[in-house]
């Protein structure tokens, strides 16, 4: 029985949401904190992505990345080359919604035998590289891409052997990647996930993209951010959420704005000549 350790991936400032996603707190709880206090009953063997050259203290051991700016697959491939024989789940440390029971039914349903166990995303149902279970098999193919600077982790795990799971909620894999996202899930935090049936109207690019101008559906969402989320997802628009204005029965409004049964939601994306 191979070891298992696990590697989280701590960021950086990230430019869309502009400061440390490890240090964003959500219920006065930071978002590292959270993760370890899920992961630590797992395993003892436990560190922290960091990048390339960064040697300051930390609370936790930590793997820096093996080059500059390598992306997410940067901290596997550190993973790997400090225990190449080891089972390494790598995980974001900005996915709020996750639960200690999904991370423990990853660990109950890897088999060895393959190169990886990871989820599929429910909005999109493609496999989620940054909560997943890697084998020593991985590591190879792994290598190889870097080598190539094949860098898309998704497109990486979507090659690989794998077991597919489901996770415990349609929102387990929601991630934080702009201050709008942070609401969203601080409202769902106070608030609980409340459903919706709401009317969608799609103009432009987008209805063309969504393959309809308008639709009802279901929505447990609680701003316009966590909508255009969920639907850009569904549907693969090609924009996102900066290049689209929204609107609630008619009007234009902020994408913090929580949403509530029965509305009419319009996203816009910019018109030719305006």
């Amino acid at each position: 029985m191979k070891t298992l350790k696990a590697l989280i991936l701590t960021g950086g400032k990230s430019s869309r949401m502009g400061q440390d996603k490890a240090s964003l707190e959500i219920g006065g709880i930071t978002q590292l904190d959270r993760i370890l206090s899920i992961i630590q009953p797992l395993t003892e063997h436990l560190f922290l992505s960091v990048g390339h050259g960064d040697i300051h203290p930390r609370d936790h051991p930590t793997l820096p990345d093996l080059e500059p700016r390598p992306g997410p697959l940067g901290g596997l491939q550190a993973a790997f080359h400090h225990d190449p024989q080891a089972l390494w789940l790598l995980i974001a440390c900005d996915l709020p919604l996750i639960k200690h029971s999904d991370l423990q039914n990853l660990i109950e349903h890897h088999d060895q035998n393959t190169d990886a166990t990871c989820f599929l995303n429910p909005l999109d149902q493609h496999p989620e590289p940054l909560c997943a279970i890697y084998s020593p098999t991985a590591s190879q193919k792994l290598d190889e891409l870097i080598e190539k600077n094949q860098r898309c982790a998704r497109r990486f795990l979507a090659s690989l052997n794998r077991t597919d799971l489901k996770p415990s909620s349609s929102k387990s894999l929601l991630n934080l990647n702009r201050p709008e996202h942070l609401n969203e899930l601080e409202h769902l935090h106070q608030h609980g996930v409340i459903e919706k049936e709401l009317t969608v109207e799609y103009f432009a690019k987008l209805s063309q993209e969504a393959d309809t101008d308008s639709e009802n559906i279901r929505s447990s969402a609680a701003t316009l951010a966590g909508l255009w989320e969920e639907l850009r997802l569904k549907h693969h628009f090609s924009l996102d959420l900066p290049h689209i204005k929204p609107a609630i029965n008619n009007e234009f409004a902020d994408w913090t704005t929580p949403l509530s049964n029965h509305q009419t939601i319009a996203f816009m994306p910019p018109f030719a000549g305006g």
